[in-house]
């Protein structure tokens, strides 16, 4: 009984290959890269046949990337006179465009300006801590090129501290 249920499971296991038919599509885009995908290209798309099997029928779906010569096809299409439809359609399209253009750059703005406001308070929590480290008194020091710790006299207490003050002056204000 064992033997009888495998060999069912075997027989499933190698037909289901069989069963899961798909095309693939070869096609270049704008570029001149060759693509190979189980999705059909869009209609204005040479597409070529692999392994002799047939062609299908273009699925009227956007390109997936600017295609290559589509300012001739514009050209083309204005000079055959499109529809006042289909011009509205592509104006609405280009507005699209540029609308999602401009909340793209607006997005970007805001991220940039986030991190620089970031940046910003994290210098200024440096300097403070700087500056409070130069306030508290006691033996302040450096390292220097050798990693060996030097202490700063009164001249370079004054001259850290000012420098520290300055420090939480552009960062902190404003």
């Amino acid at each position: 009984m064992k033997l009888q249920n495998l060999f069912c499971v075997m027989c499933v296991l190698i037909a289901l290959p069989m069963l899961a038919k798909a095309d693939i599509y070869k096609w270049k885009d704008k570029d001149g890269t060759v693509r190979y995908t189980d999705i059909p290209p869009p209609s204005n798309i040479k597409q070529e046949p692999i392994s002799g099997k047939k062609l299908t029928k273009p699925t009227g779906q956007a390109p997936l990337a600017p295609v290559a010569n589509a300012d001739a096809t514009a050209v083309k299409d204005e000079m055959h006179g499109k529809d006042p439809a289909a011009k509205a359609a592509s104006a609405e399209d280009a507005a699209a465009k540029l609308r999602q253009k401009n909340a793209e750059a607006d997005k970007n703005n805001k991220n940039e300006k986030e991190a620089q406001a970031k940046m910003k308070e994290e210098n200024c929590k440096a300097s403070k801590a700087n500056l409070a480290s130069y306030q508290q008194g006691g033996r302040v020091y450096k390292m220097n090129e050798k990693g060996e710790r030097e202490y700063l006299d009164d001249a370079g207490l004054k001259a850290g501290a000012e420098k520290a003050q300055k420090d939480v002056a552009e960062y902190c204000n404003g």
